[in-house]
C-alpha cells in the first residue's frame, strides 16, 4: 500500500447500531474541538502549564505509538517512506492538523534520524490562542508528542520531535523538527523533560499540588472565621458571608479551640457580615453557641440588621436563649458588666 492510496474515508467502519466507529480493530472517537478545548482549559486551570504540558505530551505520544502500530498490522507498506509518511497523513485525514513533511533522512545502522516539516491549521493552536491568546512558548503539546511518539515506534529508538514555530505564539506557522535525544542541546529540554515524566513522577507532583491547595484552604478558611482576643477573658468572632454546614463545623472547631486554649468566659460572635439569615443559618449559630457554653463562655450575638432581624421573625427562629446586642462596642461593654459582676460574687 501506497501512502498516498490512504483514504480515512474508505478505512473506518461505521457501526451506529452498536455505537462505534473502528479503523481496524481499534475503536475511534469523534469529538468536537470545543469539546478539547474544555478538556485544555480544566488541565491548566486545575493542574497547571507544565502538568498539562506533560499529560498532553504524552497522550500525543501514546497516540501516535498506537497509531503506528495499528496502521503497520493493518496494511502492508509498499516502501519504508510509505509507512514513515503514513502517520503524517493520518493526522492530516483525521483533521487534527495538516503536516507537510519538508526532510527527512535517517539511518539505523548508525542511529541516525532527523526530519523537519509545517504543520498548518493546528487544533491545539487554534485552541490556545482562543482561550490564552498568545503564548510565550510553542503550545502544540500534544501534536509534538504524537509525533515522537510515531517517529520512535518506526525507527525502532527513542526520537524527540520539538516544535520550532507555532501560530500559538504568534508565528505565521507552526513547524517542528525530530531528532534522536542526544543530537538535541538545551533548546529540546523542556519537550525531554515532558516526555520523561512517568506515572509516578506525575502523580508525587498532582499530590504536592493538591497539599499545596488544601494549605491554602485552610488558610482561607482561618481567614474567614477568625477568632480574636479582644480583651482578657472575652474573645469576638466575625462571621462573614454565607453560614453553610462545612463553614459552621469550622465556625464552631476554631471557636472551641481558642476556648480551650484562652479559657475566655466570654464570646461575641458578630453576624454584621453575614449575606443572608435563613432557618438553617440560625440553627447553626444555636449550636455553636450551646457548645460554647458547654465550655464555660456566654455568649453575645451581635451585628442584627433590621433585615435579618425580619427574616428571623418571619422564619420563626427561635432565639429567645439568645442575647442580642446591636455592634460589638456594645457586646464588649455587656461582657466587661458580665465579667464585673462575676468577679464580685467570687
Amino acid at each position: 500500500m501506497k501512502v498516498s492510496d490512504l483514504d480515512l474515508r474508505t478505512m473506518l467502519s461505521f457501526d451506529p447500531e452498536h455505537g462505534k466507529v473502528c479503523l481496524g480493530e481499534d475503536r475511534m472517537l469523534l469529538f468536537r474541538q470545543d469539546a478539547l478545548s474544555v478538556l485544555r482549559r480544566l488541565l491548566n486551570d486545575q493542574l497547571g502549564e507544565r502538568l498539562m504540558r506533560a499529560i498532553l505530551s504524552q497522550f500525543g505520544y501514546r497516540c501516535g505509538n498506537g497509531d503506528y502500530g495499528t496502521l503497520s498490522k493493518s496494511y502492508d507498506w509498499e516502501t519504508e517512506l510509505d509507512r514513515m509518511s503514513a502517520g503524517p497523513a493520518l493526522h492530516t485525514w483525521e483533521g487534527i492538523v495538516h503536516v507537510e513533511p519538508t526532510f527527512l533522512e535517517y539511518d539505523r545502522d548508525s542511529g541516525h534520524f532527523h526530519m523537519r516539516g509545517i504543520w498548518r491549521n493546528s487544533y491545539e493552536a487554534e485552541i490556545h490562542r482562543e482561550i490564552f491568546g498568545l503564548s510565550d512558548e510553542p503550545v502544540c503539546h500534544s501534536l509534538t508528542g504524537y509525533a515522537s511518539g510515531w517517529c520512535s515506534a518506526f525507527f525502532g529508538k527513542p526520537l524527540i520531535a520539538i516544535e520550532t514555530k507555532c501560530m500559538g505564539k504568534g508565528d505565521e506557522r507552526c513547524e517542528f523538527e525530530v531528532r534522536t535525544p542526544n543530537a538535541w542541546g538545551p533548546e529540546a529540554d523542556a519537550w525531554k523533560e515532558a516526555l520523561e515524566q512517568n506515572d509516578y513522577s506525575l502523580s508525587r507532583e498532582l499530590e504536592a499540588k493538591i497539599a499545596v491547595i488544601q494549605e491554602q484552604e485552610m488558610a482561607i478558611s482561618e481567614l474567614n472565621t477568625p477568632v480574636m482576643e479582644i480583651w482578657d477573658d472575652i474573645l469576638v468572632l466575625p462571621i462573614v458571608g454565607v453560614v453553610d454546614t462545612r463553614r459552621s463545623m469550622e465556625i464552631m472547631n476554631n471557636l472551641l479551640e481558642s476556648i480551650e486554649q484562652t479559657q475566655s468566659r466570654c464570646v461575641i460572635i458578630d453576624v454584621t457580615g453575614v449575606e443572608v439569615v435563613d432557618t438553617k443559618t440560625a440553627d447553626y449559630l444555636l449550636k455553636v453557641m450551646r457548645a460554647a457554653n458547654l465550655l464555660g463562655s456566654r455568649c453575645v450575638l451581635t451585628g442584627l440588621s433590621s433585615a435579618i432581624a425580619q427574616t428571623l421573625v418571619e422564619i420563626g427562629a427561635d432565639l429567645s436563649e439568645v442575647r442580642t446586642l446591636r455592634n460589638i462596642k456594645e457586646g464588649l461593654k455587656d461582657c466587661l458588666k458580665y465579667l464585673r459582676l462575676e468577679s464580685r460574687e467570687e
